[in-house]
């Protein structure tokens, strides 16, 4: 893709294309400690993920605050927006760019079609607030704002074992940021032709998700996402990030919640945990997976099946 904020009425906002080694450059710094190991106290170096904050206004005024790995703001932003309601493609964008004049790439305008905006409640509604790199809540400030009303999937297409694994080969070996500093997370997003659609990494789960979200909608692809893999656990948040885009799998390396299991079932979504090299957990909606050795009765939303990759 060629990096831009948003093309629209002739305007053009592009952002820093950067390599590998810059985005490593940007995204890390090395920092001095102190090891102990072996009963033996000696001078370490280690790389750390950089974590900055990021304003986020809409049409002038500020919206919302996270903390994220810096490098992919642009995208970060659309998907944050997207999965927020606050549109519903990338048309409903006027423009969308790092303010020059605040010092760094610290704060991102986005600029709303009003004409064509499909949730203006929430821009009416504005309000400020610190988004925790652990959390996908914070600044909701009423239990409906917390569902959202995306509707069932109504597509059931097939997966083999043996797609999901080289799925996961691909999300592990595009991995850059946690190899060096094992605390960030990723997230994949893949087509239905087995293709690679969108990767990102980020220190906040979320922020990994929106990223990966926000180049489909940039690119205008949301409709070509079929499944997503994150390194995190799956939360409910992941699970209504996943049904906004309308993905049919979503697989994680970890552990679903209760209320996870419960939103996906309600939204037609495959959900799978403790994607290894050789097992899985399949907690709904299992019909889409294609494996001999499961039994043909599909698990209650509450129950999960132990799969093995033979």
């Amino acid at each position: 893709m060629e990096l831009w904020a948003l093309q629209k009425a002739g305007e053009i906002f592009p952002w820093p294309v950067r390599s590998h080694k810059e985005m490593v450059e940007v995204q890390t710094i090395r920092h001095k400690t102190s090891r102990f190991k072996n009963n033996a106290l000696f001078a370490a170096e280690y790389n750390l993920a950089v974590e900055e904050l990021l304003e986020i206004y809409t049409d002038d005024s500020p919206y919302a605050i996270t903390m994220r790995l810096p490098g992919d703001d642009i995208n970060l932003v659309t998907g944050f927006c997207f999965t927020e309601g606050i549109i519903g493609s990338r048309d409903d964008l006027l423009s969308i760019r790092h303010c020059e004049a605040t010092p760094g790439e610290r704060r991102v305008l986005v600029y709303l079609d009003r004409k064509r905006s499909c949730n203006t409640v929430n821009i009416e509604r504005r309000r400020e607030y610190l988004s925790k790199s652990s959390c996908g809540l914070c600044g909701k400030s009423e239990a409906d704002e917390i569902y959202c009303e995306s509707p069932p999937v109504k597509t059931f297409h097939k997966m083999s074992l043996g797609d999901l694994l080289m799925f996961k080969q691909s999300f592990e070996t595009r991995q850059t940021i946690f190899p060096l500093t094992g605390s960030t997370h990723s997230a994949s997003l893949f087509g239905l032709r087995r293709n690679l659609l969108a990767f990102a990494e980020d220190i906040g789960r979320h922020n990994a998700f929106d990223k990966v979200i926000g180049a489909l909608v940039n690119e205008d692809k949301t409709r070509k996402a079929f499944l997503a893999i994150v390194s995190s656990r799956l939360s409910f948040e992941m699970v209504q990030k996943a049904g906004v885009l309308g993905l049919e799998i979503l697989a994680g390396i970890s552990a679903p919640t209760s209320m996870a299991v419960e939103m996906a079932d309600r939204l037609n979504i495959t959900l799978i945990g403790f994607l290894r090299e050789n097992s899985m957990s399949i907690y709904t909606h299992l019909k889409r997976i294609l494996t001999s050795p499961l039994n043909s009765t599909e698990p209650a939303a509450v129950n999960h099946a132990r799969v093995p990759l033979a």
